[in-house]
């Protein structure tokens, strides 16, 4: 199933709080909010380590998984008090390890709960490929499941799987047109609302915001796209606060240090 993308593109957000990030946080990738705290991580080849961090940016505290490793961490997510970190980046289409890390934090701690692997079953190749279909940057908890968005560079689209500890196969269950990359994702149950980041080709950062989600993606779900003035960032995650606010962070890039942002929509 593939779901065209509805709504105009739009300059209907606004830019209301911007704090730059401590370095130790140059590329962040993941962002979720657990008891009011924003919890965020840098993605591959740094420290195994989880930040909590401030509605102004500063850092909070630092936690080290001491038996994990960050091989790609690209996004994060709550599920009843725990923090699931997805373990999923896959620039080339190569790697055979991909997997969900759900950890139960403390004050100065984390305990590793469950660690679920996982594989795409329509992937038969391995190879180094420029523009895998198998790359993902997104993960949200809704309804009782593991939802992993993907980076589908070949068609602009992301296709949405469910990850479970019952099957390592993760199972396709659709794929939104939404003509960019999608680099991280959010949801929140109680106001059955996601909202997805990403860029284009010409590196204009987008919003998505769809409201009365469902996994059932039935009725055809109204997509409303939305043009960040923040060109030449890199964002990278997002977190809602309410039906119109979100918080996102973007990783360094030349033009703007690590930033987390307080967005409007409108």
């Amino acid at each position: 199933m593939v779901f065209i993308l509805f709504g105009m593109s739009a300059y209907g957000q606004e830019i209301i709080e911007k704090y730059t990030l401590p370095l130790v946080l140059d590329e962040t990738s993941g962002l979720t909010l657990l008891n009011d705290t924003l919890w965020t991580h840098n993605d591959s080849d740094n420290e195994a380590a989880l930040y909590a961090i401030s509605t102004k940016g500063a850092l909070l505290k630092k936690i080290v998984l001491p038996t994990s490793n960050n091989i790609d961490w690209e996004d994060i997510t709550a599920v009843s008090g725990n923090l699931v970190i997805a373990d999923m980046g896959n620039n080339f289409g190569t790697r055979k390890n991909l997997y969900l890390l759900e950890v139960i934090p403390s004050e100065s701690s984390v305990e590793v709960f469950d660690s679920i692997a996982f594989h795409y079953p329509e992937q038969n190749y391995y190879g180094f490929q420029l523009n895998t279909p198998f790359d993902a940057e997104g993960l949200i908890a809704i309804e009782n499941e593991l939802v992993v968005f993907t980076k589908n560079r070949r068609t602009q689209t992301t296709e949405l799987y469910i990850v479970s500890c019952e099957n390592e196969g993760a199972k396709k269950i659709g794929s939104l047109a939404v003509g960019s990359l999608i680099t991280g994702a959010d949801y929140n149950a109680n106001l059955k609302m996601l909202v997805l980041t990403g860029y284009g080709k010409n590196f204009e950062q987008y919003l998505y915001v769809i409201r009365e989600f469902n996994l059932s993606l039935s009725p055809k779900p109204k997509i409303n796209k939305f043009v960040l003035k923040l060109k030449g960032a890199q964002v990278e995650a997002v977190a809602i606060i309410d039906s119109h606010h979100v918080w996102i962070t973007s990783e360094k890039k030349m033009k703007h240090p690590a930033f987390l942002a307080k967005i409007k929509l409108k």
